[in-house]
Formats: structure tokens, sequence, C-alpha cells
């Protein structure tokens, strides 16, 4: 195990310099890939939504008949 002395310590410039070099390294994605993933999981949270919904008041259904409960 190391000891907390044995770490490097990095003065912030050269830090700074080191996280713009790996963000430059980085492939980002285009305007129009960004806009259609954001689409992409609202239109599924949409749906996942309504599917959550409609087993809702399916199971409520199906427990209230069996039950006699909630007429």
């Amino acid at each position: 195990m190391a000891d907390k002395d044995s770490k490097k310590s990095v003065d912030p410039i050269t830090f700074a310099r080191q996280v713009r070099a790996e963000g430059e390294k980085v492939t980002w994605t285009s305007t129009q890939e960004t806009i259609q993933a954001t689409i992409m999981v609202i239109v599924m949270s949409v749906i996942i939504a309504l599917f959550l919904f409609l087993s809702d008041l399916a199971i409520g259904s199906i427990v209230r008949l069996i039950t006699g409960l909630g007429n």
C-alpha cells in the first residue's frame, strides 16, 4: 500500500493543461446526433410511462375485481 506522501502533486497550471489536452482527445458528438439522441430518450420515456400507467390501471382493476374493494 502506498503512502500519501508518495503521490505526485501537480501545480494548478500543469493540471489545467493536462485537462485541456485530454479534452481535445475526446470525440464529441455532432449537434444532429445530440438532437436525435435527445428525441429518442424523450420518446422512449413517454412509451415507458404509458406502459407503466396502463399496467397500473390493469393490475388495479384486476385486484379490485378479486378483492371486491373500491366499488
